[in-house]
């Protein structure tokens, strides 16, 4: 059998709650040997409620997060054994002990990872009620929920899951590092999953009005009630405007003035909802999910964790497996992508302390090369794929982006022009510099250089499979389809490297039922359990404005590609990883799961309250809302306010652009022996690197480079934004 891709490193965790056992959890389902020490009478979670019912003998939370762990006594936890220790206590605690960080060595010792809800600093850990003060914190509340109502917070703990992804991305990028200990904070890293928000907020101070159930700029939205449940409508692409009329019968609304553009179609959202609900009322999930399957719609089910248990795609692609427990077997999920090696067998729930060590002894030495002598291309677009670079470029990885002159990344002329310009960038409507000032664009590629090839015209391939021949990586998060049809599957970017880890991350991931269909963040929200748990107490299920499974899906891709790094680094082997944006959003509401299965029911909507927690809630508070547990409140910001507060002081820095000037940017969600990475440089002009990443990586020469500017395989110029239609 292949050996699963981290087979021999060593994670000793010292953490309770969600965010470090996930950490955890995933290096484990990664193939890592985690051992576990628990407080006296046991980790607390394991008596977490998930919702208004019973726990049970234990918690669904502790079953998800502590499978495939061993459970140590406290006194067999030998600082030499492991390569990595996982803790979420506070420095104050740790001063003075062995695992002080001021005392660790960064070239001989562990890695020290801490994981608190503020910062190892604060006066706090945080515990796991909190979530609702750390999303607060963060904006996230300030910009979800209904006009003149609570603001509404993302369903589960879903800032404490992203931080446990950021750590155990941070564990593994510090093996490669000199620094001994990796600071990561719940709020650092919700911010980084409202990203896309703070981008329009600190780039022209645009502010998003609430957008409700049903957003109307990209109406039908939200989750619309069919007969036996609810589905989510994609309605941003033109394609899926055009679907729809043709399927709902009324084509003669393509070209209709009130509803052609979907800016157009917010003024009217009321009178189409009349002409199309009874289609919808008359169709079940499944019927109109399969559209999805059928033509170029993008369209998703409102899916229960009961729907999970029986999905078809998720049964073939093996997500969720057996997890052995002192009360039975329940099904979880047992692996957080598709790569060799995985899942690891024999995945079981320990009692307290009733494991030994194994293997025993100090830790063997693992060679991994550093991160600055890595190299990574990427052929994405969006968020979910440029997140992967974003978060390793500023660690030292040289990051080169692929670009092509049509399509361009469309990324570069979305929001918040398609809104009018900001202040002080008005000159550039006429101007092609207008596409290297979109702030969505250069907040998500900051530190990468970029190369245009156009992969259609004569050796554009071959300019690819050059830079891949010299590459470490290469991550894609384009449909299933589109490498293959490139030329640019498995087999043909092995050939030239078969050392290469290719990360390849379609919503619904490369193979399975669903594979062709297409996806975004609010279908995937609703195919992901969010959208079913969701919303406030009176609904039935609620798709958000925040499109959270992108940066849920980048965060993973990058343990993932990391986790295919190590395994190549030691064995020379690479490899292809498959990873589905459904599957890893799932992994954020895995207690729902493994309750589905355990007592047959789905998970209760709790709406701004925490389980077992009633006191935990929003109130109003002068011209605003406050969040409270009881004992700590938290005002409740949005992306415009949070910046100048002092929770977020320190997670805003300016980084210079050349056409921009200055813009505030979300800072990097790690701190390495206290100081935060920072990207070398801005985001890539459109084909200002091209020569010099082709001289550099490919060996290419002056003449090489011409020729292929004259056959158009390199290079471009983006046309000025008038001339494609864009009005302002």
């Amino acid at each position: 059998m292949t050996a699963p891709p981290l087979d021999g490193l060593r994670v000793l965790e010292l953490a309770t709650g969600v965010a470090g056992p996930y950490a955890g959890r995933l290096l484990a389902m990664l193939g890592a040997t985690v051992a576990k020490v628990e407080p006296p009478g046991g980790d607390p979670l394991r008596r977490q409620p998930v919702d208004d019912g019973p726990v049970g003998p234990i918690s669904p939370a502790y079953i998800h997060l502590n499978a495939g762990k061993l459970s140590i006594r406290a006194d067999a936890a030998d600082l030499a054994w492991p390569h990595v220790i996982i803790d979420s206590r506070l420095r104050a605690d740790l001063v003075g002990t062995s695992l002080d960080p001021a005392g660790l060595d960064p070239t001989s010792g562990p890695k020290l990872v801490s994981v608190t809800a503020w910062g190892i600093d604060a006066d706090t850990a945080g515990e796991v009620a909190d979530e609702l003060l750390v999303q607060a914190a963060s904006g996230i509340l300030g910009f979800n929920g209904d006009p003149g109502g609570p603001p509404l917070r993302l369903a589960g703990w879903q800032s404490q899951y992203l931080a446990g992804g950021c750590a155990a991305a941070g564990a593994m990028a510090a093996l490669r590092l000199d620094v001994a200990h990796v600071e990561v904070s719940w709020l650092g890293a919700l911010l980084t999953g409202v990203e896309l928000t703070y981008a329009d907020a600190l780039h022209c101070d645009r502010r998003r009005p609430l957008p409700g159930p049903h957003p109307p700029n990209a109406y039908p939205s939200g989750a619309i009630p069919c007969s036996d449940g609810f589905v989510a409508p994609g309605s941003i692409r033109a394609v899926d405007w055009e679907m729809q009329c043709l399927l709902y019968g009324l084509p003669e609304l393509v070209d209709d003035p009130s509803y052609s553009d979907r800016h157009r179609r917010a003024g009217h959202v009321a009178e189409l909802w009349d002409r199309i609900r009874p289609w919808y009322a008359a169709r079940t999930k499944r019927e109109i999910f399969q559209l999805a399957l059928d033509t170029p719609w993008a369209v998703g089910m409102v899916m229960t964790p009961s729907d999970a248990l029986t999905d078809e795609h998720l049964l073939e692609r093996g997500f969720l497996g057996p997890v052995r427990t002192a009360h039975g077997v329940v099904r979880a999920p047992i692996r957080p992508v598709r790569m060799a090696g995985l899942p690891v067998p024999g995945q079981a729930v320990s009692e307290p302390a009733a494991d030994e060590l194994v293997p025993a002894g100090p830790r063997p030495a693992r060679s991994l090369r550093r991160l600055d002598g890595l190299r990574l291309i990427e052929m994405t677009v969006a968020w979910a794929g440029p997140f992967v670079g974003n978060f390793l470029a500023p660690l030292g990885v040289d990051v080169v982006k692929i670009e092509a002159q049509a399509p361009f990344d469309g990324w570069r002329a979305l929001r918040p022009y398609d809104h009018g310009m900001p202040p002080g960038l008005e000159h550039l409507v006429d101007d092609n510099r207008w596409f290297e000032a979109s702030g969505l664009f250069n907040a998500l590629n900051k530190g990468k250089r970029g190369c245009v090839v156009d992969l259609s015209a004569h050796g554009g391939r071959e300019v690819l499979l050059d830079l891949v021949a010299s590459a470490d990586a290469l991550v894609s998060n384009f449909s299933a389809h589109v490498l293959p049809s490139l030329g640019l599957d498995w087999e043909s970017l092995s050939a030239v490297n078969p050392g290469l880890v290719v990360v390849r991350m379609p919503a619904f991931g490369v193979e399975g039922p669903y594979a062709g269909a297409a996806g975004y963040g609010s279908i995937l929200e609703a195919m992901s359990g969010l959208g079913h748990r969701q919303g406030y107490e009176h609904e039935d299920a609620r798709i958000s404005n925040i499109y959270f499974p992108d940066p849920a899906a980048g965060m993973h891709a990058t343990v993932a590609l990391l986790a295919g790094l190590d395994r190549r680094d030691r064995t020379g082997e690479g490899g292809e990883i498959d990873l589905s944006h459904q599957e890893v959003t799932w992994l954020g509401s895995g207690e729902a799961l493994v309750l589905a299965d355990r007592s047959g029911r789905d998970i209760d909507r709790l709406g701004n309250r925490e389980p077992g927690r009633p006191d935990v809630t929003i109130r109003p508070e002068g011209e605003g809302w406050v969040a409270t547990t009881g004992v700590a409140t938290e005002p409740v910001t949005d992306p415009w306010t949070a910046p100048h507060g002092p929770r977020l002081a320190d997670w805003i820095h300016p980084l210079d652009h050349p056409v921009t000037g200055p813009v505030r940017q979300i800072a990097h969600p790690l701190r390495l022996d206290g100081v935060r990475p920072v990207a070398a440089r801005h985001a890539p002009l459109f084909d200002a690197d091209t020569d010099a990443v082709l001289a550099e990586v490919a060996g290419y020469d002056d003449a090489r480079l011409a020729a292929l500017r004259a056959a158009g395989a390199i290079g471009g110029e983006l046309p000025p934004p008038a001339d494609l239609g864009y009005r302002f």
